[in-house]
């Protein structure tokens, strides 16, 4: 596994809420992490997992755009697996 983590602590995350998006192409992901990010409270950690290959761009670019922390990135095969904190 390749992981690509921006915290310098590398201690699993416990994420509230889990986002599946195998399977969906852009930009149906960001659509989709959009509504659970929507539903969560302030604080609250999203895990989603893509296998569209742009979702690695499209998710870090989301995440700035939108004040959300993006915490962890991982590499499994050909999917990858998101922490986001939601900031807002």
């Amino acid at each position: 596994m390749n992981n690509m983590n921006n915290n310098k602590n590398s201690k699993a995350i416990k994420e509230d809420e889990f986002l599946d998006c195998t399977g969906l192409y852009c930009p149906a992901p960001i659509f989709e992490t959009r509504k659970k990010i929507d539903a969560l409270k302030t604080g609250g950690i999203l895990k989603i997992i893509a296998d569209d290959p742009a979702a690695e761009e499209d998710i870090k670019h989301w995440a700035k755009v939108t004040g959300n922390e993006l915490l962890k990135i991982e590499k499994e095969d050909e999917k990858f697996i998101f922490f986001i904190r939601k900031n807002l």
